[in-house]
C-alpha cells in the first residue's frame, strides 16, 4: 500500500478516535480487517456488524475471530422502507462492549452509516384478496366497493404476504380493516378504509299493515336489507315481530323497529316488584311499586314501599328490578 492511501484511510479512522500512528503500527501487525460501507440494505429485525462492514483476514486461524465479529449486534432494523443512521462511533463502542479489543484490528468507517430495511409495497388487489378470504370464512357479508389507499404500505421484503386480523363499522358503508404481515422477518401491523356494502336478512312487511293490527307469521318474510339502511332499533329477527301490535303504518317492505313495534311489558304500572339494590359486591333487597310499565331491559321509575323514595329501576323479569348503587 502506498503511503499516500494508508494516509487517505487512516484520514477515516481519525473520525474515530484512532491516531494515524497506531494505524500504521496495525497495518504492520493485524490480519483481520474491516472496511465499512456508507450505504447498506438490510432485511433482519437487527443489524450486525457484518451487514454494514466487509469483515476478512487472508489467515485461516481467524476464521472463527472473524465469525464472532460477523455476529455483532448493531441494535434494531428500521421499519420496511425507512432508514436509520448509525454514527460510527456508535459501531465502535458496541464492538467494545462485546468484548472487542479494537487494538488488535485495522478498521475503516465512514462518519455515518445509513441503513434502509428492505421492503416491497403491497398492491391494491392483494388488499382486496385478503379481504376477501377474511370475509369467506366469517359472517359478515360485505360487498367490497373499494380500499381507500391514502399512501403505500411498505412490509419486510421477505414477507410471505398479507392478511385481514379484523373488520370494524365505522359509519354505513364505511369499514376499518386491520391487516397483518404474514410470516418473513418481522410482523407489520396496518389499519386501511373500505367502503362497501353490508347485507342482512332481517324481517320486513309482506304487505302494508296498519296502526293497531296484530302482526301474523303471513305478514312477515326475510329479505335480504343492506345494512346502511337499518337503524339501531331496528328488529332482526321474526320472532319478535309475530304476535304484535303497530304503533303506526308501514309500507310493503319496510323493516320492523322498536319504535313502530308495541313490545309488551313484562312489568306493567302498579305491580309489585322486588327492587334488587346493587352496591359493588353487596346486594339488598326490598318491596316496591312499579310506577311504569316496560318490557325486560328498560329502565322504570320505581316507588320503594319503606322509604317511599322513587327510583329508577330495570327491568328484570315480571317479579324483579334491579337498581343500580345509590
Amino acid at each position: 500500500m502506498s503511503n499516500g492511501k494508508l494516509l487517505s484511510l487512516v484520514g477515516i479512522v481519525l473520525c474515530m478516535a484512532v491516531s494515524a500512528h497506531a494505524d500504521v503500527t496495525l497495518a504492520q501487525k493485524t490480519s483481520i480487517r474491516l472496511q465499512g460501507r456508507a450505504d447498506v440494505v438490510v432485511t433482519e429485525p437487527s443489524i450486525r456488524l457484518s451487514d454494514v462492514a466487509l469483515i476478512e483476514s487472508p489467515a485461516v486461524g481467524d476464521d472463527e475471530a472473524v465469525i464472532e465479529l460477523r455476529k455483532i449486534s448493531l441494535g434494531q432494523s428500521p421499519r420496511a422502507g425507512e432508514t436509520k443512521v448509525i454514527p460510527g462511533v456508535e459501531i465502535l463502542e458496541k464492538m467494545r462492549d462485546a468484548g472487542v479489543r479494537l487494538d488488535s484490528l485495522l478498521y475503516t468507517f465512514p462518519r455515518q452509516i445509513s441503513v434502509t430495511r428492505a421492503f416491497r409495497e403491497v398492491a391494491s388487489d392483494e388488499l382486496e384478496k385478503a379481504l376477501k378470504t377474511y370475509l369467506a370464512s366469517s359472517d359478515r357479508h360485505l360487498e367490497l366497493r373499494h380500499i381507500v389507499a391514502e399512501k403505500p404500505v411498505r412490509i419486510p421484503a421477505d414477507s410471505m404476504g398479507i392478511e385481514v386480523v379484523a373488520v370494524q363499522p365505522i359509519q354505513p358503508g364505511h369499514f376499518g380493516i386491520d391487516y397483518r404481515s404474514r410470516a418473513g422477518s418481522d410482523e407489520v401491523r396496518f389499519q386501511m378504509r373500505a367502503i362497501a356494502d353490508e347485507w342482512r336478512v332481517m324481517p320486513v312487511a309482506v304487505r302494508p299493515l296498519k296502526r293497531g293490527e296484530i302482526i301474523s307469521a303471513a305478514d312477515v318474510r326475510l329479505d335480504k336489507v343492506n345494512a346502511t339502511s337499518m337503524s339501531q332499533d331496528s328488529i332482526q329477527e321474526i320472532g319478535d315481530v309475530v304476535g304484535r301490535s303497530l304503533k303506526r303504518d308501514i309500507g310493503e317492505g319496510e323493516m320492523f323497529s322498536s319504535t313502530v313495534v308495541q313490545i309488551p311489558p313484562v312489568v306493567v304500572a302498579g305491580a309489585r316488584v322486588t327492587m334488587m339494590y346493587l352496591y359493588g359486591r353487596l346486594q339488598a333487597s326490598a318491596l316496591g311499586i312499579a310506577l311504569e310499565s316496560a318490557p325486560e331491559g328498560q329502565m322504570i321509575k320505581v316507588r320503594n314501599d319503606s322509604s317511599q323514595r322513587v327510583v329508577s329501576a330495570r327491568v328484570v323479569d315480571k317479579d324483579t328490578v334491579e337498581v343500580g348503587a345509590q
